[in-house]
């Protein structure tokens, strides 16, 4: 079985890996899960209050959550914001294209709001940032 990302030593109940785009992040729960019956009814709240804050407070027009645990089975949601600067190429990439390509340049960078907001909620739902 293919090693996981999330696989750390941590004492939350749950991983996030933080990518390269602002605001894009990989949640996940520290425990080894590979059903949703597994999932901690936490772990949806904890997805579903960074979408809102990145949305609300970070004014992005529209979060996707996508899950895809082909690579690795350890089952985990990808919380992917879109920005305004996305709008622009809205013609050129959309929906899956668009998160297919969240590890080229340029991205929208992770500024210090983002990052406080994101440490924030970390604090609040017991996550252990990667």
């Amino acid at each position: 079985m293919k090693k996981s990302p999330f696989d750390v030593s941590c004492t939350e109940p749950f991983v996030a890996l933080q990518g390269k785009r602002k605001g894009y992040i990989q949640l996940a729960p520290a425990k080894r899960i590979t059903t949703y019956r597994q999932l901690p009814p936490r772990f949806f709240e904890a997805a579903q209050d960074w979408a809102a804050c990145l949305e609300e407070s970070l004014a992005s027009p529209r979060v996707y959550w996508i899950t895809l645990s082909e690579e690795v089975p350890h089952l985990h949601v990808h919380l992917y914001p879109r920005w305004p600067q996305d709008e622009d190429k809205q013609d050129e990439q959309r929906g899956l294209p668009l998160f297919e390509a969240r590890e080229s340049s340029p991205q929208p960078a992770w500024d210090a709001l983002t990052k406080k907001a994101l440490e924030e909620w970390a604090k609040r739902f017991d996550v252990y940032l990667v």
